[in-house]
């Protein structure tokens, strides 16, 4: 009877033990998710680890970045140097540069096609939107856009880039296999931030002086304009195409958007001058960067609550796609 028992409380202790372990894997698992933020005013980079939202490394990079890129796939980071007329590589296994792209102009805004094959950078200066093959030989095309091209997105599907010409009022329409302008879609007064939902339906250009969203329908080209804060400048879109989040830099405010009824849901105060947002979507978190307090604000996407604020750098702008998710 003794040996029964001893040898059934074994088998309990067993499965308990297989259990315990499952359990403990599914909730310490981290979503292994960073913000790269890039800092204008001290030519640094800031590395925010988003499990602990906290600063893990400062990375020096070129001199005055403002746009980001990011790849999974690449494990790379593109920041844009507009000063010193470049882009750092950063390699995301050991945050530590890489590689210096020279460009002969002023980048600005950078995107990633979905493959990771081709980083498109945006010349402020030159009117134009340089394609970079991302493999060692750095084979570049270029195309003249409209004037002071700024927000870039490419579609889910690889085959359409969108460029904000801020003084142009317009997005230039690029097909990325001949790379050259598709059409023109006329916006709002001086577009800047963009962004494209997940299916590739919806396309969102902030119009910063005339303080709107225009929500455009890719296949009918069907526009609607939403009035935000105050000198809106960028966007980031739920998963689920439902909400939408804009920052508005002279209203130190983030404006939710319900993009099915084109109504805006609530305004969360943050830090002052919030400029790039982008979603973490696994942690349902937004991170804002705010280029006059030099910190960025943590939204929790759920109750679009302000959860936490994080000191970076100095007038931290992170103008992209930031989000990384290392594999």
């Amino acid at each position: 009877m003794n040996s029964n028992i001893k040898i059934y409380s074994f088998i309990l202790l067993i499965i308990s033990t297989i259990f315990s372990s499952a359990c403990n894997s599914v909730t310490i698992a981290p979503n292994n998710h960073f913000a790269y933020i890039t800092n204008q005013g001290d030519n640094t980079v800031s590395v925010i680890d988003s499990q602990k939202n906290q600063v893990i490394n400062t990375i020096k990079v070129g001199k005055a970045p403002v746009g980001v890129a990011v790849s999974s796939q690449l494990q790379r980071a593109y920041i844009s140097n507009v000063e010193s007329q470049d882009i750092s590589v950063i390699n995301t296994h050991n945050n530590m540069v890489t590689e210096t792209l020279k460009i002969k102009g002023s980048p600005v805004g950078l995107a990633l096609s979905p493959d990771s094959k081709t980083l498109y950078a945006a010349d402020w200066f030159d009117n134009r939107v340089l394609a970079i093959s991302t493999d060692t030989n750095h084979t570049t095309r270029e195309v003249i856009v409209g004037d002071a091209p700024a927000g870039l997105v490419v579609s889910p599907d690889n085959q359409r880039l969108y460029v904000a010409n801020r003084d142009s009022n317009d997005i230039a329409v690029i097909d990325t296999t001949t790379l050259t302008i598709k059409k023109r879609i006329p916006v709002g007064n001086h577009p800047f931030g963009l962004t494209v939902s997940a299916s590739g339906l919806w396309l969102i250009s902030v119009n910063v002086k005339e303080d709107t969203v225009s929500i455009i329908n890719t296949k009918t080209n069907d526009q609607q304009k939403v009035k935000v804060g105050y000198h809106p400048y960028c966007a980031a879109m739920s998963l689920d195409e439902n909400t939408l989040y804009v920052t508005n830099t002279q209203d130190d405010s983030v404006t939710v958007i319900n993009l099915a009824t084109k109504k805006i849901i609530t305004t969360i105060e943050v830090g002052s001058t919030p400029e790039g947002i982008s979603i973490d979507y696994a942690n349902h978190r937004a991170y804002v960067a705010n280029w006059g307090s030099n910190n960025v604000s943590v939204i929790d996407t759920k109750t679009n609550k302000l959860v936490t604020t994080i000191k970076t750098g100095d007038k931290s702008r992170a103008f992209g796609q930031f989000i990384l998710h290392k594999q």
